[in-house]
Formats: structure tokens, C-alpha cells, sequence
């Protein structure tokens, strides 16, 4: 079996399980991740405050990253947000007093207007993550391609604890996260 095939295969898998979890404990699991806040692993990934983090807003059955976030602006880092263009994602800051626009998938996203971004942290979705680190996507290789291009930046995976897999299938395009946060 082709590796676009095998991928295809687990993400079927992975948003089924991901989409089984009650509302209850998803929410309960974003909460969870603050957790990791004083692990020593995840601390030596931290940029300095005042730095740029890029998250997201969770769409489907997604781990929910606000708490997280809203904990990184209290301590005062700048957030940013994706927006979906023609030539991969776009990050601009996050201005909470603005409105959010409609995007596509169904999504909603900064406007292009708001000021534009340089991450130094990315917090990333996924659909499956192994141990060392690959991380299975919906498939269009937004976040590769954010990644190359913001190459310093640190990349750091949300997820549940379900969808850890032994082995995600990898292509040369395929960039590996430095670390997955989940709730356990």
C-alpha cells in the first residue's frame, strides 16, 4: 500500500475516534493542557515572553488550544492566528477586540487586514502523532509549508491521548514536531 493511501486510511480512523470523544471531555482535556506549563520539556521550548505564538481555532472535533493561549497572554506573549491563503497560511496577530472572518473548511480566521506575524512557536492540530514526533494532518500540507517557512520556530502538537499511533506515515515533506502536548 501506497503511503497517500496508508495516510488517507488513518486519518479515517483518527477523526472517528477523535469525533467519539464526549463534548465534556474534550473540554476537560483542553483545560488539562495547562498542565504542562511547568514541565521542563516543554519550558525549554518557550521563546521568550514578548515572542509570537501561532495558534489556532479548533474546528471539528479539534482539541480546543484557547486555554493554553489565553495562559500565554497573561504571561505576556503576542498571539497569532492562520488564515488560509493561496499560497499556504498566513499568520497575523490576533486581535480579540476585532472580528474574525469566515474562511474555508469552515473555519473562521483573522482578516487580511490585521497586522501579519513571524511565529516563534507554532501550536499545532492533528489528526495522529507518533513518538517521534511526525504528525498526520488533514492532508494539504498547510503547516509543512508554514513551518519551512519560519524555520526557527518551535513546533509543538495538541492533541488527546488517543490519537497517539505507533507509526505515522511519512513523507519528505512530512516536518516533525519538536514536541505533543496532551491531557494525560
Amino acid at each position: 500500500m501506497d503511503i497517500p493511501h496508508l495516510k488517507a486510511e488513518m486519518r479515517k480512523r483518527a477523526m472517528a475516534a477523535r469525533d467519539a470523544l464526549p463534548p465534556a471531555a474534550r473540554a476537560a482535556a483542553a483545560e488539562a493542557l495547562l498542565r504542562w506549563m511547568e514541565a521542563a520539556d516543554f519550558r525549554e521550548l518557550l521563546p521568550a515572553p514578548g515572542s509570537t505564538i501561532a495558534g489556532y481555532l479548533a474546528i471539528r472535533s479539534e482539541i480546543d488550544p484557547i486555554p493554553l493561549m489565553q495562559h500565554f497572554q497573561r504571561q505576556g506573549y503576542r498571539l497569532a492566528l492562520p488564515r488560509i491563503t493561496p499560497d499556504g497560511l498566513a499568520f497575523h496577530l490576533w486581535q480579540q477586540e476585532g472580528a474574525l472572518a469566515p474562511g474555508p473548511f469552515n473555519t473562521l480566521e483573522p482578516p487580511s487586514h490585521w497586522p501579519m506575524a513571524h511565529p516563534d512557536l507554532f501550536l499545532v492540530p492533528l489528526l495522529a502523532f507518533d513518538t517521534e514526533g511526525h504528525r498526520l494532518g488533514y492532508g494539504r500540507a498547510y503547516y509543512d509549508r508554514a513551518f519551512a517557512a519560519f524555520p526557527a520556530a518551535k513546533r509543538i502538537g495538541l492533541a488527546f491521548a488517543l490519537q497517539e499511533v505507533p507509526k505515522v506515515p511519512i513523507e519528505p515533506h512530512d516536518a516533525r514536531l519538536d514536541l505533543v502536548l496532551t491531557e494525560t
